[in-house]
């Protein structure tokens, strides 16, 4: 009962941010700021930022001397006192840190930071050039997966918001792309018939108290989401890079991060 309850009040918050997202005016605005970055980057070369425990600062100082463009997510100002780097483009996509991070948000200074439409009510006070996507989470794609190449009418939030930002990336015309920080394993996982396995191995953001951190990944849907990704891409001119240090992603070639620079 307490379940039905839940998944019935997040029903009802995502309607009523869509709501509030379309009374506010911003639907033109935004559609234009969307406009304004197709192809913007054409034949660029970006970053995808991830958060796994494999991602190194000094990594992230390379980037930034080299003024590399990059992407990131979520709770990547857990590193943020170790490097100068800061990311270009800054994007929240899972359900409850929308609602939950609004000073980091804040405090990550991007270029553009982008958010689900049904977020608006918590998301329309964060400072800064907000871009808010229409994103489609449904769970049939995972059985058959889509990849938007045009964000502006919709983006395929498929397991991880890794999906996402390349998504973006492709819009805006990047058409090599690095990932680091992508350990693809977490010390407890969730298995495809909903158990979950602990492996006791270390689950936590880079930056952050390992000990405190006991996230629980569902990699049987992430592994999906790549694979897909690297297809599209494969067939659309777009070369995928994983230059994460170890990790256990192996849906793309794998690069030496030294190499790139």
């Amino acid at each position: 009962m307490l379940k039905f309850i839940k998944r019935q009040a997040r029903g009802l918050r995502k309607k009523y941010g869509l709501l509030c997202f379309r009374l506010s005016g911003r639907e033109y605005d935004n559609a234009e700021r969307l406009n304004e970055l197709r192809n913007k980057y054409q034949s660029k070369r970006c970053f995808i930022i991830c958060n796994g425990p494999s991602l190194k600062a000094e990594d992230l100082e390379r980037i930034h001397a080299n003024g590399d463009f990059s992407f990131a997510s979520n709770k990547i100002d857990k590193i943020f006192p170790q490097t100068k780097w800061r990311p270009t483009f800054y994007t929240v996509m899972d359900e409850s840190y929308q609602y939950s991070l609004l000073e980091t948000m804040n405090r990550i200074d991007a270029e553009v930071k982008f958010f689900r439409r049904n977020s608006y009510c918590t998301t329309r006070n964060v400072r800064g050039r907000c871009v808010w996507l229409n994103a489609d989470g449904d769970r049939a794609l995972l059985d058959r997966p889509r990849f938007a190449e045009d964000c502006t009418d919709v983006v395929y939030t498929i397991a991880t918001v890794t999906y996402v930002m390349f998504e973006l990336a492709v819009h805006m015309g990047f058409r090599e792309l690095y990932i680091i920080g992508c350990d693809n394993s977490y010390g407890l996982e969730m298995r495809r018939d909903g158990t979950i396995v602990n492996h006791g191995t270390a689950s936590y953001f880079a930056g952050s108290d390992e000990k405190s951190n006991k996230a629980v990944g569902a990699t049987w849907e992430m592994n999906l989401s790549y694979e897909y990704a690297r297809k599209y891409a494969d067939a659309h001119g777009i070369r995928i890079f994983n230059a994460t240090r170890g990790g256990h992603l192996e849906a793309f070639e794998r690069v030496d991060f030294d190499s790139l620079f």
